[in-house]
């Protein structure tokens, strides 16, 4: 018997519904693409699990496994998952004074310096715009960026 009761008269009395068969595709259904961004490469669309660099233009073959590429909503842009993976970091910080603290996941910009807080604790994306924040090597924690912090990143 069928787990579900409706599924199964709907069936018995209407036995159509056996032999409805759903919409065919004709063709392939991935997509190849060459983009300059992340990585100058081809890139291939695989449904339901989205686009995937198969080969850089520098290379001779293929990627053994295609690297699959995420969007950025805090750069606007796409970056490769090995890449988002490395920019991002859980710090615990106090965001506000007198406040309490909080594990956020922080993501680093291109500069290679500066941090903002992209998920709150949950994981929930924080839509911009963003403060910066710096990690503080001597104290080990991550510190809100001040005017003077900010010149010494450019130098």
């Amino acid at each position: 018997m069928a787990p579900n009761l409706f599924i199964f008269f709907r069936n018995l009395f209407c036995p159509i519904y056996l032999f409805q068969k759903g919409e065919r595709l004709e063709g392939s259904i991935t997509k190849d693409e060459h983009w300059d961004s992340p990585v100058p490469g081809t890139y291939r669309y695989i449904p339901s699990r989205g686009w995937h660099l198969i080969r850089r233009d520098d290379a001779e073959e293929d990627e053994k496994e295609p690297q699959p590429v995420v969007y950025c909503r805090i750069v606007h842009r796409y970056l490769l998952a090995s890449d988002m993976e490395r920019r991002c970091r859980w710090y615990t910080v106090v965001q506000e004074e007198g406040g309490e603290p909080e594990r956020c996941l922080f993501f680093r910009l291109d500069d290679g310096y500066t941090w903002v807080i992209g998920w709150d604790k949950r994981g929930k994306f924080i839509p911009g715009p963003y403060r910066r924040w710096c990690y503080d090597k001597e104290a080990m924690t991550m510190r809100r960026m001040d005017s003077m912090s900010r010149r010494q990143a450019f130098l």
